[in-house]
C-alpha cells in the first residue's frame, strides 16, 4: 500500500476535524499494512513525514491537522531511536493514533453536549460552512428532542453548506439552504448563529472566508454568535503567521482569463464579534475565554 493523500488534500468541503481524523485513519491503515509486509521503518518514516508536510503546507491554517501530524511524526522519530523492531514500532504508532483519535472525538462530544444546552425549542439557527463541531451540537440537541430550524448558508465556493443541510435533513431536522448573499435578508429572524474555527489566536480566529461578514451582520441585528471550537486549535500569531491561501479560481469563474479572480479560503475574525465560546473546557464569555486561554 502506498500512502496516497490526494483525496484528503483535495477535500475542500470538510472541516479541520474531519480532515484530521481522515488523515489519522489513513496513517493507521498504512501502518497496519506495512506491519504485515515487514517494511523498513526508516522508509515508512520518510513517506509519512513527506505526506504530513504536504498536508500541513496545503492546509496551513488548520491547526488541529498541523498538531496531529507533528505529534505523530515527532513520536515516530523518537521510536526510531528505540530498540523496537519495525512491527513493534508500527504497533506503537497505531496506539498513538488511536489515543489522538479518542482525545479529539472526546473534545467534540463534550462541546456538543455543552452547546446543545444553548438551543431551545423553536429556535432558528444560522450556520456557515460545514463545521463538524457545530453540526454535532445540532445533532445532540435533536437527540434531546428539541424542535428547532437550521438555516445553512451555502458557503460558496465550493458550497459545503449544502452538505451540512443534507446531513441535517437526513436526521429529520428542519433545514433551509440560503445563498450567502441573502444572509442579511434572514438574519433578523434568527435566534443565534453557530460557527466553527480552524484556528484560534490572540485576538481572533481563522475560519472560512465569509465568516466575518456573517458575524458583522449578526452584530448589526443583535443576534448572538456562538463559536464552537476545541482549545487544541489554539496557535498564537506570535508562534506562526496566518497564511492567506488562494484556491482554484475556476471555482469562481471559468470565462475570459484576462479577468482576475480572488478565491481566498480563509480570513481573520475578531473575537469581539463572538458572544460566547463553546469549548471542551466549558462555555465562556468571550473576554473570559481570551483571558484564560489566549493570554489577553
Amino acid at each position: 500500500m502506498t500512502l496516497n493523500i490526494s483525496e484528503i488534500r483535495n477535500d475542500n468541503r470538510s472541516g479541520s476535524f474531519t480532515l484530521t481524523m481522515n488523515t489519522l485513519k489513513l496513517f493507521k491503515k498504512y501502518l497496519n499494512e506495512k506491519k504485515k509486509s515487514n517494511t523498513d521503518a526508516e522508509t515508512v518514516f520518510e513517506e509519512m513525514q513527506i505526506a504530513a508536510k504536504n498536508l500541513i503546507k496545503h492546509q496551513s491554517n488548520m491547526v488541529l491537522l498541523r498538531k496531529a501530524n507533528n505529534s505523530l511524526i515527532s513520536y515516530f522519530k523518537r521510536l526510531l531511536k528505540s530498540d523496537k523492531n519495525p512491527a513493534e514500532l508500527f504497533s506503537a504508532l497505531v496506539e498513538k493514533i488511536e489515543l489522538l483519535e479518542e482525545e479529539y472525538q472526546n473534545n467534540i462530544d463534550v462541546i456538543a453536549s455543552s452547546g446543545a444546552k444553548l438551543i431551545t425549542n423553536f429556535n432558528k439557527i444560522l450556520t456557515y460552512s460545514n463545521s463538524t463541531v457545530a453540526t454535532d451540537i445540532l445533532k445532540k440537541a435533536d437527540s434531546q428532542k428539541r424542535k428547532f430550524e437550521v438555516f445553512c448558508l451555502k458557503s460558496d465556493p465550493p458550497g459545503e453548506g449544502v452538505e451540512l443541510a443534507k446531513n441535517l435533513n437526513e436526521l429529520g431536522i428542519k433545514t433551509t439552504i440560503v445563498t450567502d448573499s441573502q444572509a442579511g435578508v434572514i438574519m433578523n429572524d434568527m435566534n443565534l448563529v453557530i460557527i466553527g474555527a480552524d484556528r484560534l489566536y490572540e485576538k481572533g480566529f481563522v475560519n472560512k472566508s465569509g465568516t466575518l461578514a456573517v458575524c458583522l451582520l449578526a452584530k448589526h441585528f443583535n443576534i448572538p454568535v456562538y463559536l464552537a471550537v476545541e482549545t487544541t486549535k489554539i496557535l498564537k500569531e506570535t508562534e506562526r503567521s496566518i497564511k492567506d491561501i488562494e484556491r482554484d479560481t475556476k471555482e469562481v469563474y471559468t470565462g475570459d482569463e484576462s479577468i482576475s479572480v480572488v478565491n481566498s479560503y480563509y480570513e481573520k475574525i475578531p473575537l469581539t464579534l463572538v458572544h460566547k465560546v463553546i469549548s471542551e473546557q466549558g462555555v465562556f464569555e468571550t473576554p473570559e475565554f481570551s483571558s484564560w486561554y489566549l493570554g489577553d
